[in-house]
């Protein structure tokens, strides 16, 4: 019997974790954008992290800077795991909009 309760409690748990979950939307800048490669490679970094899409591109005021409009499920991703995705691969990246906040 205690073994029944002890994993009805879990599944209601893990359940309940689920729903708490929210998606994101945040605005992320990225710079040393010099060539269309610089473009994939942010994109399929950003892309490797899970539950991310990227909604939007725009290019940036100044020469090989843009701006990333990406959303994401907080309960598989977030912002943190992004900008260190795209860093990994030597972009310098900022949050310009957080959720959060």
């Amino acid at each position: 019997m205690k073994h029944i309760l002890l994993s009805s409690v879990l599944a209601v748990a893990a359940l309940s974790s689920q729903a708490f979950a929210e998606e994101q939307t945040v605005e992320i800048a990225v710079s040393e954008l010099t060539c269309p490669s610089c473009s994939f490679i942010v994109a399929s970094s950003m892309r490797g992290v899970p539950s991310v899409e990227i909604n939007d591109f725009v290019e940036g005021p100044e020469y090989g800077h843009g701006v990333y409009n990406v959303t994401f499920d907080d309960a598989e991703a977030s912002v943190e795991r992004i900008i260190e995705a795209v860093m990994a691969n030597g972009y310098p990246a900022e949050v310009l909009s957080d959720p959060a906040s």
